[in-house]
Parts: C-alpha cells; sequence; structure tokens
C-alpha cells in the first residue's frame, strides 16, 4: 500500500478552490459586459483595485477600454475619480444584474453625486452645471443610461458608502492573502487545468496531483486494444447506421424521380457580374448626385451669406446633432432591418468632432448650407444596394443619412470622429502616400513627456493611413560617451519589421508598426539624425504612380532640441571638454539642412516639421518650411488630432480630385454591423474657387449580395472566387465570411489559395490575365483542389489529380475580377425532379413552430419544457426544415428583413403553387422545393430507429448542399445559419473515406451542454450514367462517379454500391449529436466490456488514460471531459493531444502515423485578454429568435469585444492515410519533461478515430516549476500562434498597389517657427556647461 504525501503546493490549490468556488457561488454572478464569463480573484489588479478579490476584468481589458475614453475638458481630480469609479462597473462582478443586453443601469442617487463632482467639467462646449443644475438622472440619460430610482442597490450600480472616501482620495483596496496566494500559483502554473464547481473535487484534484506516480503493469497487449478498437467500431458504426440512416436516406435521393442537367457556367458568370456591376453602378450614380447637389447648395449659400454664427439659431431640419439623446428622439426613430439600427428618413443628423469649435463660423456655415442636400440624401435610398451618404466637410462637420444617435462607448460618452482623418476622406483627396517618420530617440526625448507626445503623434498618423499607403519608422540615436569616458554605440535603426523599405498601412501591419513603435525608449545623443535620415530615404519606395507613392511625405519628429542629459558627443568631448547638451546638429546643421533640401527638390518629398517640445523649433521648423511643407508644435499629448489639423489639411491641399475617377475603396467592416462595405467617395470643391476644397461626400454599399453571389455558387470542390487587379483575394470560400469579421482584415493574394506545392502552373497565366481583368478560361488542367476540413483554422484537404477550369471575367469600371473554378466531374448536375403534392401527403412543417397555431402544435409535439433541452422550444414528434440565404432567389433580402414571412413559406412547401424561376420575379432557387419534399421522408427513417439508439441522441439532421437544413426534434435556428457552412459540414466533405466523422467536443449552440456529433456523406443520385465527356476518368482507380466499382476503395468518393462508385458531387450530409456524456458512457462501458467481466478496469488506473482521437489529432474522448464545466471550452473543446500529452504526439510524428502541416491565416482573431471560462449557467444563453433580433432590442451601451483580427501561424495535423493502422496496433515508449511512460494505438475502422492508452511509469507534472513540461506541450500543440514577426511582412509580400495618381496641385502653405537660433551653442552657454561640469565632475 503506498503511502499518501501531500505537497505543499497541492494544499495551496486546494485553499485556492476553496476560496474560488466561495466566490463563484454568490448570487449565481457572471460577467454580461464580457461574455458571460466567470468572475475571478485578480490581485495584481492596478485599476478599480477594489475589485481584486473577485473580479470581471482584467488588466489588459482595463487598459483596451479605458484607454479610449476622453474625460470631459476642465474636469478636476474629485470629477476624474468618479468618471473612473463609474467605468469601473466592466470589473464589478455582480455586473449580470445592472448590465444586461448592452443596457447599463445607474443608481439615480449615483448620479447626482458624478454630477456633483462634475459640475464644472464642460462636455460639447457646454459646462454639465449649466445644462443640468443638480439634475443627475438628466445627465444619466443623456448618457444613455438606464437609471433607477429605487431604494435598492442591487439593480443598479452605484458607489458604495465605504467606497466614497477611496473615491475621494484616489487610494486603492488591498488584495486579500488568499487571493494574493491565488495570483502567485497562477503565475507559477499550479493552478488546476480543469475548474472543478465543488470543494470536494478540488481536493480530490489536489490528492490525485501528490499521488500520481506509484506501481505500474503491463501496458494493454495488442490483441486487447485491438479488441477494444472493434467494439468500439461495432458501438460508434452501430448508432450511426440505426441512429444516422446514411444508407436509407441515399435510397431516397436515389429512388427519387431525377435528371441531368449541366452547369450553365456563362449564366452562373452573368449572375455574379449583373450583382457587382449594380453595386458599383448605384455607387457611381449616388456619388455623382451628391456631389452635384452639394455643388449646387453651396452656390446657393455663396449668393445668400450668412445672418448669424450661431447652432442654436438653426432649425433642426438643418442640424440635427446626433450626440444630443433630445435631438435625436424628437425624429421618432424606428428600427431599420436594413441598417441594423434605429434612423429617420425625414432628414440627415451631424456629427461634431470634440476638439472642433462649435462657435467657429465655418462650423455654422457648413452645417447651414450643406442641409440643402438632404433631398437629394432621400431620394438615394431608393438605390437597392445604397447604404449610409454622407459628407465630411473641411470644417470637420459629419453629415450623414439616414438620421441616426451616435454611438457611445461603455463610459456613456459619445465616441469621437473626424471625418478629416478617416482614410475615405484623405483617399480622396491625395491618393495613396509614401509616409517616412523619422523619430528622434535620444535621451533629450523623455523629458516633459516629449516621448509620450511623439508616440501619440505617430500613432495618430499612422492610424489615418490606408491599405493602399505605405508607411516606415526609422529611430534615431546616436552613440555617445558617458561621464566615466566609456563609449556606446548606439545607432539608428528601422522601427517596422521590414528593413528594407516600406509596408503597406494594411491593419495587421499598422498594429504591428504601433506595437514596435510602444517597444522603443529613449536612449542614446542626437548624433545621428544625418545617418538616420539617410536610412530612411533608402526604404523610400521606388517606381511611379501608386506603386511609389502619389505622395511621398517625410515626417521628422523631435523635441529640436540638443540636450541629452548625461551624454556626451565625441565632437563636444573634444571641443569642449565634455559640456553638457552638444550634438552633432550643433555644429553639422548645414549639412542636415542641404542634404533635406536637395530631396525635396530631387524625389519631390514632402517635409513635415513635428516638435514634441516648446524650446527648440528651428531643426523640424526651418527643416519643413523651407521645403514646402509645415511645421507643428505640440504641447500635449491630449487633442492630438486636432493639433495635427494642419498636417491633414495640407495633405488635401496636395492634389485637385475634381475630375478624377476615384475607385472603391477596398472592402472594410462597418462599424455599425453591416458587414462589409465598400465606400466610393469624391471631392468637392467650391464653384467659386477651384482650389478651395469644401470637403469631400461618400456614399456606402453593403457585399452582402456578392458575397452571397460568390459562396453560394459552389459544387462539389467547384466555386467561386473575386479577387482585385493587385491579385487580393476579396471573397473566397476559405476566407472568413463578413458575418465573422470583427475588423478590416488583410486580403491575401490569392495564388496563397489558389496554389498548392507549387501546383497547378496554369495559374500564374490565369492570375496574370485577371489582374489585367481579361475574360476568358484557362482549359483543362489536371491538379490539386481544396476542401475545407472544418472551421476556417483547421486548413483544408487538397485532393490532387483533379480535372478542372478557370473561367474568369473583369467587372468593368472596377478594379475586381472573379473566375469560376469548375471541376469536369461538377459539370453534370444530378437534378431532383419536381414532384406533385397531394392532400395526403405527409405535412413539411417550418423551423418557427411557434407561429403555428395550438392544434398543429399539439399535433407535432411542441413542447417547451423537455428535460434535457435547456427550455428551448421543441417539436417532439415531428422534424423541421429551414432554408439557408443561398436557397432564397434574393438572400440579403431575406437575412436582413426575413422576407418572404412565415405564412407564405409554409403554404409554398405544402401546396402545389407554381414555382417561378428567379429570373422571373420567384423567390425560391430551384431543387429547393423538391429537396424539401424529398426529405420529409426521413422522419420515417428517424422514427423506425430502436429506443436504445433513440436514448442516446439529442438532435438529428441532415443539411442539404442547396442550403434546406431538416432537423429533428424541431426548433427554432437563427436566421443566418446554413449547414453548408458549419464546421461538422465541411468535416464530413473532406472524409469521405470514413463512413463516420466524428467531431472533436463542442458545446453546443442551444445550450443544452457538450455534444459529439457523427456525420456521413450523401451523394446525388446515379440512377443515369453521367458519360463524362473525358472517359480517361474511369480508366483507373480512383473513379470518379458513376465508373464501375468492385468496393469502396475504387472510387473517389470513397462509396460504392450497386457496382458503381456515387458521384463525388454531395446532395447534403447526415448527423446526429449524442450528449457528451451518453458519448463518454458508451466508451468507457465498452473498453470494460472488451477487457471481461471480473478484470480490472485497465482505464480506471491511476497512471493510464485512454483517449480517442480524430484525424486531426484532436481529443474526442478524455475521462477527464466529465468533470470540466460547460464554460470552459479550451478544456473539452478541439483540445489538441499535444496539449496533454506533447511527448506523445512528438512520437506520434516521428512515427508518421500524423504529419504536420502549416499555414498563415491572415483571417485570424487573436484575442486582448486571456482566455477566461464562461459561466455555466444556460439560463441566459439567447435564443435563436434574441439572435437575430438582436440588433433591435439591444441597448446602447455596448459589451467588450475581445477579438481582433491578426495572422496566425496555423499548426494542425493530419493523420497520415499511407499509415494503415487496420487490424493491428502500434506500441512505443516514449520520455519526456512531462511524464516517462508508454502506449499503445489501435485504429477505430470506418471511424475517422484512433483508440489510444497511455500508461505513466512515472509523473513529473506536479514537480515545483516545472516549465520544461508547460513549454514542451506547447511545442507539440497544434492550434493557431499569433505570427507577430510574419505579420510586418504580410504587406511587403502583398501585391503591389496599382492604380494612376491624382492630378497635382503647387501649393505653398503657410508656415511659420520660432527662428531663435537655437541649435547654436552661444559661447555663455558653452563657457556656462562647462564651469557646471567641472563642478560637478569635482564634487563627485
Amino acid at each position: 500500500m503506498r503511502s499518501l504525501s501531500v505537497p505543499i503546493h497541492s494544499l495551496c490549490i486546494v485553499l485556492v478552490f476553496l476560496e474560488t468556488t466561495f466566490v463563484n457561488a454568490q448570487s449565481q454572478r457572471f460577467c454580461s459586459f464580457f461574455g458571460n464569463k466567470s468572475p475571478s480573484p485578480q490581485p495584481g489588479l492596478q485599476n478599480c483595485t477594489w475589485y481584486r478579490g473577485s473580479s470581471c476584468c482584467v488588466n489588459e481589458e482595463i487598459t483596451s477600454l479605458f484607454a479610449k475614453v476622453q474625460v470631459p475638458a476642465n474636469s478636476n481630480g474629485v470629477c476624474r475619480n468618479y468618471i473612473n469609479y463609474l467605468m469601473c462597473y466592466v470589473c464589478d462582478p455582480k455586473q449580470n444584474f445592472f448590465y444586461q443586453q448592452e443596457r447599463l443601469t445607474v443608481c439615480a442617487t449615483f448620479c447626482n453625486d458624478v454630477l456633483n463632482a462634475c459640475k464644472d467639467a464642460v462636455l460639447k462646449g457646454t459646462r454639465l452645471g449649466d445644462r443640468y443644475g443638480t439634475n443627475g438622472t438628466a445627465y444619466c440619460v443623456d448618457s444613455r443610461f438606464e437609471v433607477f430610482s429605487g431604494s435598492s442597490t442591487e439593480q443598479c450600480f452605484t458607489l458604495e458608502e465605504s467606497k466614497r472616501t477611496l473615491v475621494a482620495s484616489a487610494s486603492s483596496a488591498k488584495p486579500n492573502s488568499l487571493a494574493v496566494l491565488f495570483f502567485t500559483l497562477a503565475v507559477l502554473g499550479f493552478t488546476s487545468r480543469h475548474t472543478k464547481s465543488s470543494l470536494g473535487v478540488a481536493v480530490g484534484v489536489a490528492l490525485l496531483l501528490a499521488t500520481m506516480s506509484g506501481s505500474s503493469h503491463a501496458l494493454v497487449s495488442d490483441q486487447n486494444i485491438k479488441d477494444m478498437a472493434t467494439q468500439l467500431e461495432n458501438a460508434l458504426v452501430g448508432i450511426g447506421r440505426d441512429g444516422i440512416g446514411r444508407q436509407k436516406v441515399q435510397e431516397l435521393y436515389d429512388n427519387a424521380s431525377s435528371t441531368t442537367e449541366d452547369l450553365n457556367i456563362t449564366g452562373i458568370l452573368g449572375v455574379i457580374e449583373d450583382r457587382l456591376m449594380s453595386i458599383t453602378d448605384d455607387l457611381n450614380t449616388a456619388a455623382g448626385q451628391l456631389k452635384t447637389a452639394l455643388i449646387n447648395a453651396r452656390r446657393v449659400a455663396s449668393a445668400n451669406p450668412t445672418a448669424s454664427p450661431r447652432l442654436s439659431d438653426l432649425p433642426s431640419a438643418v442640424f440635427t446633432d446626433a450626440d444630443s439623446r433630445e435631438a435625436i428622439e424628437r425624429l421618432d426613430l424606428t428600427y431599420n432591418s436594413t441598417f441594423r439600427n434605429y434612423v429617420s428618413f425625414r432628414q440627415s443628423s451631424v456629427k461634431i468632432p470634440d476638439d472642433v469649435d462649435r462657435s467657429a463660423l465655418p462650423v455654422y456655415e457648413s452645417i447651414s448650407w450643406s442641409a440643402a442636400i438632404d433631398s437629394t440624401l432621400q431620394t438615394l435610398q431608393t438605390a437597392r444596394n445604397v447604404r449610409w451618404a454622407y459628407f465630411g466637410a473641411e470644417s470637420g462637420i459629419y453629415r450623414s443619412f439616414p438620421a441616426a444617435a451616435w454611438v457611445s462607448n461603455f463610459a456613456g460618452f459619445r465616441v469621437d470622429y473626424d471625418a478629416r482623418l478617416r482614410p475615405w476622406y484623405l483617399s480622396a483627396t491625395s491618393g495613396p502616400k509614401a509616409v517616412g517618420i523619422l523619430l528622434d530617440c535620444s535621451a533629450s526625448m523623455a523629458e516633459n513627456s516629449r516621448w509620450s507626445i511623439a508616440k501619440a503623434a505617430i500613432t495618430q498618423i499612422i492610424n489615418s493611413l490606408s491599405r493602399d499607403d505605405q508607411v516606415n519608422i526609422v529611430c534615431s540615436r546616436g552613440w555617445l560617451i558617458n561621464p566615466g569616458g566609456v563609449r556606446r554605440n548606439y545607432s539608428p535603426s528601422v522601427v517596422g519589421c521590414q528593413k528594407t523599405g516600406f509596408i503597406r498601412a494594411t491593419p495587421s501591419n499598422r498594429a504591428q508598426l504601433l506595437e514596435k513603435l510602444n517597444e522603443q525608449s529613449t536612449y542614446g545623443s542626437g548624433e545621428s539624425h544625418y545617418e538616420a535620415l539617410t536610412k530612411l530615404i533608402g526604404l523610400f519606395p521606388g517606381g511611379t504612380g501608386a506603386a511609389g507613392g502619389c505622395e511621398k511625405v517625410l515626417i521628422l519628429v523631435t523635441d529640436g532640441t540638443n540636450t541629452d542629459p548625461d551624454a556626451f558627443s565625441q565632437v563636444c568631448y573634444d571641443k569642449n571638454r565634455g559640456s553638457y547638451g552638444c550634438n552633432e546638429l550643433v555644429s553639422d546643421f548645414s549639412s542636415l539642412y542641404t542634404y533635406v533640401t536637395q530631396i525635396h527638390n530631387g524625389k519631390g518629398i514632402k517635409v513635415i516639421g513635428i516638435e514634441t517640445g516648446d524650446k527648440g523649433s528651428q531643426l523640424p521648423g526651418k527643416l519643413g518650411c523651407d521645403n514646402d511643407g509645415v511645421f507643428i508644435q505640440l504641447t500635449s499629448s491630449t487633442n492630438i488630432r486636432s493639433q495635427l489639423t494642419p498636417y491633414y489639411s495640407y495633405l488635401a491641399r496636395l492634389a485637385n480630385t475634381d475630375n478624377e475617377v476615384i475607385k472603391p475603396t477596398a472592402p472594410y467592416v462597418d462599424a455599425s454591423g453591416l458587414g462589409r462595405i465598400i465606400t466610393v467617395s469624391r471631392a468637392v470643391y467650391d464653384p467659386n474657387n477651384a482650389q478651395s476644397l469644401l470637403g469631400v461626400i461618400g456614399v456606402d454599399a453593403v457585399l452582402d449580395d456578392l458575397e452571397n453571389a460568390l459562396l453560394d455558387d459552389q459544387f462539389g470542390l467547384s466555386y467561386a472566387f473575386l479577387i482585385d487587379t493587385e491579385g487580393r483575394a476579396i471573397v473566397h470560400p476559405r476566407l472568413r465570411p463578413s458575418a465573422e469579421l470583427v475588423d478590416d482584415p488583410v486580403y491575401p493574394p490569392i495564388a496563397e489559395l489558389e496554389v498548392h506545392n507549387n501546383l497547378p502552373i496554369q495559374f500564374a497565366d490565369v492570375l496574370t490575365n485577371m489582374k489585367a481583368q481579361k475574360t476568358g478560361s484557362s482549359g483543362r488542367i489536371i491538379g490539386p483542389r481544396p476542401q475545407q476540413r472544418g472551421g476556417l483554422s483547421d486548413g483544408v484537404v487538397w485532393f490532387n489529380n483533379i480535372e478542372f477550369t478557370y473561367h474568369y471575367s473583369a467587372i468593368a469600371g472596377t478594379q475586381y475580377s472573379f473566375a469560376f473554378v469548375v471541376t469536369t466531374e461538377d459539370i453534370r448536375q444530378a437534378m431532383l425532379a419536381a414532384r406533385t403534392y397531394s392532400p395526403g401527403q405527409a405535412r413539411n412543417y417550418y423551423h418557427e413552430i411557434s407561429k403555428y397555431n395550438t392544434n398543429t402544435r399539439n399535433s407535432i409535439g411542441y413542447m417547451t419544457s423537455v428535460r434535457g433541452y435547456n427550455n428551448l422550444a421543441i417539436s417532439t414528434r415531428q422534424s423541421t426544415f429551414k432554408l439557408a440565404a443561398q436557397a432564397f432567389c434574393d438572400p440579403t433580402r431575406y437575412l436582413l428583413s426575413d422576407v418572404p414571412n412565415f405564412t407564405t413559406v409554409d403554404s409554398f412547401f405544402n401546396n402545389n403553387a407554381t414555382q417561378r424561376e428567379c429570373d422571373n420575379g420567384g423567390t425560391f432557387v430551384p431543387q429547393v422545393r423538391a429537396t424539401v419534399w424529398t426529405t420529409q421522408a426521413i422522419q420515417g427513417i428517424w422514427d423506425s430507429r430502436p429506443q436504445s439508439v433513440k436514448d442516446r441522441l439529442v438532435w438529428s439532421y441532415y443539411g442539404s448542399a442547396n442550403g434546406m437544413w431538416r432537423s429533428f426534434p424541431g426548433s427554432r435556428s437563427t436566421r443566418d445559419y446554413d449547414p453548408t457552412r458549419r464546421p461538422w459540414y465541411r468535416r464530413a466533405l473532406a472524409n469521405p473515406a470514413y463512413l463516420y466523422a466524428s467531431s472533436a467536443v463542442y458545446l453546443d449552440a442551444g445550450g443544452i451542454g457538450k455534444v459529439v456529433t457523427l456525420a456521413q456523406t450523401v451523394f446525388q443520385a446515379k440512377s443515369q450514367a453521367f458519360n463524362y465527356p473525358n472517359n480517361t476518368l474511369c480508366s483507373s482507380p480512383p473513379y470518379a462517379g458513376d465508373c464501375k466499382c468492385l468496393g469502396d476503395g475504387h472510387c473517389k468518393s470513397k462509396y460504392c454500391y450497386n457496382s458503381r462508385c456515387s458521384n463525388t458531387q454531395v446532395a447534403g450530409v447526415a448527423a446526429v449529436d449524442i450528449r457528451f456524456e451518453q458519448f463518454a458512457a458508451l466508451t468507457e462501458t465498452t473498453l470494460l466490456n472488451t477487457m471481461g467481466i471480473g478484470t480490472t478496469d485497465l482505464c480506471s488506473q491511476s497512471n493510464t488514460r485512454c483517449l480517442l482521437i480524430n484525424d486531426a489529432a484532436e481529443v474526442v474522448y478524455d475521462e477527464s471531459f466529465k468533470t470540466v464545466a460547460d464554460g470552459d471550452p479550451r478544456n473539452y473543446q478541439n483540445v489538441p493531444l499535444g496539449y496533454l500529452f506533447g511527448k506523445v504526439m512528438l512520437e506520434l510524428l516521428d512515427m508518421n502515423v500524423f504529419t504536420r502541416f502549416g499555414f498563415l491565416n491572415q483571417q485570424g482573431l487573436c484575442s486582448i485578454a486571456p482566455y477566461a471560462p464562461r459561466s455555466s449557467d444556460r439560463d441566459h444563453i439567447l435564443t435563436a429568435e434574441q439572435q437575430d433580433n438582436y440588433y433591435e432590442n439591444k441597448g446602447p451601451i455596448p459589451n467588450f469585444q475581445n477579438n481582433y483580427g491578426c495572422p496566425l501561424d496555423q499548426v494542425q495535423y493530419q493523420r497520415n492515410p499511407t499509415y494503415d493502422l487496420t487490424g493491428t496496433s502500434v506500441q512505443q515508449s516514449f520520455r519526456g519533461p512531462c511524464r516517462d511512460g508508454q502506449f499503445r494505438m489501435s485504429s477505430v475502422n470506418n471511424t475517422n478515430l484512433l483508440l489510444l492508452i497511455i500508461e505513466t511509469s512515472q509523473d513529473k507534472t506536479d514537480r515545483l516549476f516545472n516549465f520544461n513540461c508547460h513549454i514542451y506541450n506547447n511545442v507539440a500543440r497544434s492550434g493557431g500562434f499569433e505570427a507577430k514577426e510574419t505579420s510586418c511582412g504580410i504587406g511587403f509580400t502583398d501585391t503591389e498597389i496599382t492604380g494612376t495618381c491624382p492630378r497635382k496641385v503647387v501649393y505653398t502653405p503657410s508656415c511659420m517657427y520660432n527662428s531663435a537660433p537655437l541649435l547654436v551653442q552661444p559661447s555663455v552657454m558653452v563657457a556656462l556647461c562647462t564651469t557646471l561640469l567641472s563642478f560637478f565632475l569635482t564634487k563627485h
């Protein structure tokens, strides 16, 4: 018998679990602001420290949120404390009581407290005390908070009396000891990987860690594991055979009347072209009309000069302030699904930037005369594709139609917006830019906040660039000799990862460059500015036109001073015996000045001088002003945008784009939730002064129509994609769809998506022709074709030796071309023949079952409280069908407005009404009704299953290739649900060799808990021989569809029946979901029974783990998954084997059982804050109907968005198909930093699963400071890793910027600077420095 010893850190874990369990048990708290994660101790919290013991937020979230809030002007210290305390509601562990569905409820008493503290603060030009008096409720309502006036504080956020002194003194609370202990252990890596829900489980885990190592026994034998795998196969195949009923579903298609039809390639290309042309036509027409209306409005205004420059005198029809709740509510806004917002089509609304003086005459005038365009704006909304239309004036005002309230941030302040700094504004006035920034990084920049001012200015400049601009930064610091006489060698360095040139200012590249900027620090001297400048000039792009930058801009950011503390340059050390404040600029400014003048005159580089201090303006001032540039003096890091206005105004005047044809912007994500949009913008000049820029108009269009048209036309391995003239992929099945984008995406080169192992070589010619916007086809190609393996992060499976053709065409007047790649096998499709509906035929029920009358609901077994279904409304006797957007002739209209309605759909699929084609006013695409009617018989298949099988299943469903979704029990799905884009569907297509493709464990979207999916492909009917044009497809295996076969292995589809191969063309995927508890019980019972009655349960031994892994090396079954909370998906969903057993994974790679592949996912997702488990309470999970109506019902205070777009180095594993484990097993010993032991593995045939049994002879995971174990497992695991270095190179390896430049204008700005010779050392100062230095050295 082994002795029991418990290490001290295991006891610590027990104590931590005690506190965590106590905290989480309080009132079922969860963090509604952060996606319903659970509160946790955060002893390291730097702000809102009173929540350290139990907090909803972490430091990364506070930093991200608070940094974006600009407190009102003139706020005193107490006011700032109150606002800070208000913002700390995001950390309150009780926030689910007062923050729900983006609505924040604040106690009325606290509203009064905040107003009283901030009565002298100025917001939108008005003192808060003057505006609200003592009415704090009015202040909170205007901040768009809900206000609770009752005595209870449980339903609202308030200032606790115990914290009142804390807020007044700005002190912070001390973390309790247990929380500190938790934090310390978390840092050391000793917290339990699987958070338990009770102390008893926690103690068990701690004791298990303490007693893990012990006696071992012989590893399971070869025969035993093969028997176990066989029994698992029988159990799973039995569920698949009887539960899915794939053979019977296949027979429904084979027995249905069908015909064959060749794809109309020309017709498909025409539809795509028409849809894209309609978007660009609508945009260009709308932009032209809006520009004309604006010019006419200005001409009329010029004849009627302004009478009174007060905004309060303007009627609401002229000026409705988008920031004013009161003004906006007077318009009686109504919800519009097209805009996903509450809007008014009566008029436009106006946004004025915070930094703009509202009393300025230009502001009043531009608001006054631009209101005349409202009638034109109303007309534009009749165009199908037009969304927001707007005008950004040079004065800073932004007029937008339809009128809507401006968005607020989490603190209730309106988000600031200055149109003049937006890429759509700048690109319309100056074209593509190449911006080189020379940043003074010498030690003197650390003084008086100069460094923070410089970084804030550069951040603002970089964030205003568009993806058609190029940029890089050089950090200038020189060598010095310190007071001790030691020389330190410093030299200028390129800040960006790209060291030999500029990078494109894509969103990810901008973020990467700013990250590198923030890593810089100040040291060294100003000795090297000349060297730094020559380095930066060498980085500027060559070439002409847009590729070289239509405008080349050099920005010098410096303090302009020559005092580098504790630093001596060699020049000054020699000449002045070590006097302070001397550098090469003093003696060699003329050389620097001459060089800057030469590059300005010779290369046309514009020079911008920015000073971050108030003493030395000659260096940046003289260099900027004497070279037709501008000089800007920045005095603080606040209101940086306003201080940089001369820079943006200067850029806007360098070109005249009045008659230029500006192509639409690259697609980007609309901030208001419309998905991907493109913008056409036009600069507008004063009709009375052709050189005077009035501003820029813009018109937005959504890309839903285009994306749906492209992505819906998929047949087997055939699909369409869209690129621009630079060869970037804009729409492609392997890119993230609009609904999943969180910010502006990176558009990768199309070759990265279409070429595999340098094949097909013919694609190079296709790409050349498409970039040249030619129309044609490639001819037949034999090469690889991709199929998505599951989710976008799972990569693709490449099928080799596929015959296919590229058909491509350009969209006239745009920068876009599209292609439709069609495999030969997909040309001819089996089409279900139209059927006649008879009165006695079984009825089809639409998924919105709550809308049926009482009698119908009773007949289908409508229930809302079925055990295990989380109060979902389900039909227990009948399946229901749902149609994805692709099944409708107008998918965009369906997604936005749910048209047609329930009655129309239900009636059409239960009668013989004539179906019209889409181009003749039809509603549904062909084949949809035939699919619904054919699959109705699946209900009988599901009803006839053995009860023992039914008891294990939670959902049974079938998704067809044309977007029909049938499920049992029937239940409502979200409007945008499309089965063909779900991971389980794609996984089945990518695994045709497996009869039963099992997913990893995942959380059911309906909230019923953890499930495992078994799925199988169903193929199109093959009752007629297709007689492919190329008979070689049947000459040697693997054979194409309808070729004669002797077994599954002879067919490309891996399915041979009736002596012929099934088509590779998939009709759909049939699947069932098993509750993980049931799946685990089935697995454990099967394994135990295989060992024999009375024998020891091998898998229950403390040193043995029995795992099921799938073909992607993801763990599908591990005993520990049973105790992981539903809200902790990282510890059961898609868990890589390497994450649990890194050494075992590496051994399997060495044995070639699995192969490793990696790819750069340029549209990956990264997180601001670290992973945190979610609450397991299923009551707050939104229903499908709530999700569909989310935008209509959500409040104005947005929740935290943790994800952002970033490039990921995606690492995945794939089972090697040539390593056959059928009927055999493999054994291997292993030694690693986590464990020593041995394992044996065998295949669960006819599935994509492997049975893996691992015996540990020595467990090292509970050793103190075993960092090597964590590192080792991370090396071996699959998943996405942020490509920090790679992302910087994405822009530079990206395609070249194309296009012409707008007409340049000779413009000499007004430029002034302090001409005092601050860079010249007066002899008096030299003497003084020498004297002080001598005194210092003598005394020290």
